[in-house]
């Protein structure tokens, strides 16, 4: 299947020294005889958002439409022929973070923000190391990768965030899903990945048991010596396992993992964060945890305070102000538990940072409502 790349620039130019049986096109002519030198790479000169144009290079047969231009406009047409052409997989640059909107609202899958996150890197490396506050949420990520969907759904967001992250992905694949279908968004968006196949005495395990198959290949994973720093699972495989044990697989996942869990339902950046937060020792990693991903994608952080916390609240901002991060304070004063489950569902979020076996308010009780009603992605924080 055919990539296409609008924009032949340095970075449409790498793309397409990494992706083989790739098609640029570019309108600047005098560009071609550098373009021309890549192996295996087809040429075209002329404008991305020729609709003709594009009809003409295959656009009905291509899997993926990339729009690396440096120009916002000629991403976004582009981008739009190719959604209405049903491209399965379009990824767009978009210089002001302030287009964001009209990317995501066409549906593009990964809209990339190349000048926010070299400024936040750049202002990260000059910070003296006692004074940032802000690091990475994760250098290691593992998705287990259970069925197509997961893929489609699991795998795509776990991109988006160790693309922001600078993370690594390990995936522990089936050997029914094709590889290239990881492998190729993957080093599309710069993200390293790491594929372990299950084997059949894994499989075996799996039938005989009927363990959920997230714990037993994290003992696969330890194999490998490979420890992740957070699991990444699809919200279909928690409705389908608990339907199936009749228990709360999830909770079961984080106790037995002891890692940071997130089940995914975004599938793009996050703009808006909550972080809900409670008199436990837990809720500062919960602050730590939604300030680091607020600040990589330049999203807004909400907090929900059920519990009179101040020195917590006060950490968090600060922290907060020295990163640039917007933050909205929301104090509690009914129901702790009523008004966190409504404020979860309200549909404003796109993550909930919530702590894991508290001892304050939220309890267990509270964690499975939200991770299994919340329509926005949860991630439970240890």
């Amino acid at each position: 299947m055919k990539t296409i790349i609008i924009g032949g620039g340095r970075t449409g130019k790498e793309l397409a020294a990494q992706l083989p049986d790739s098609l640029i096109i570019e309108k600047n002519p005098e560009k071609r005889e550098k373009l021309e030198g890549l192996k295996g790479v087809e040429v075209v000169i002329g404008d991305g958002c020729d609709e003709d144009l594009l009809n003409r290079v295959g656009l009905k047969d291509a899997s993926t439409f990339i729009a690396v231009t440096g120009d916002d406009d000629v991403n976004y047409r582009a981008a739009r022929i190719a959604k209405r052409y049903g491209v399965p997989r379009i990824i767009a640059r978009v210089e002001d973070p302030e287009d964001r909107a009209r990317f995501q609202d066409l549906g593009v899958d990964y809209v990339m923000f190349p000048t926010k996150m070299i400024a936040n890197l750049i202002v990260d490396l000059m910070r003296p190391r006692e004074e940032k506050g802000i690091d990475v949420p994760f250098k290691k990520i593992l998705v287990p990768i259970l069925d197509e969907s997961t893929v489609n759904r699991a795998f795509k967001e776990a991109l988006l965030v160790a693309s922001v992250a600078r993370a690594e992905i390990t995936v522990v694949s089936s050997p029914d899903i094709e590889r290239a279908e990881m492998e190729l968004p993957a080093r599309e968006m710069g993200v390293r990945l790491r594929v372990l196949m299950e084997d059949e005495r894994l499989m075996d395990i799996i039938k005989r048991h009927l363990h959920y198959r997230g714990c037993i290949i994290i003992e696969r994973v330890k194999e490998h010596l490979y420890y992740p720093d957070c699991i990444i699972i699809d919200q279909e495989e928690v409705g389908f396992m608990n339907r199936l044990l009749g228990r709360g697989i999830v909770l079961k996942l984080i106790k037995c993992a002891s890692r940071p869990v997130l089940v995914a339902r975004t599938y793009r950046y996050y703009e808006q964060i909550l972080a809900i937060l409670d008199s436990s020792a837990t809720s500062e990693s919960v602050g730590r945890y939604a300030l680091l991903l607020a600040h990589l994608c330049d999203a807004r952080l909400h907090l929900l305070i059920l519990e009179n916390i101040p020195e917590l609240v006060e950490w968090i901002k600060r922290i907060g102000e020295k990163a640039n991060i917007q933050i909205i304070e929301n104090w509690i004063e009914g129901n702790p538990m009523i008004e966190a489950v409504k404020e979860v569902k309200s549909g404003k979020y796109q993550l909930a940072v919530i702590p894991w076996r508290g001892t304050g308010v939220i309890r267990a009780d509270l964690i499975k409502k939200i991770i299994n009603d919340a329509p926005c992605s949860v991630l439970t924080v240890v």
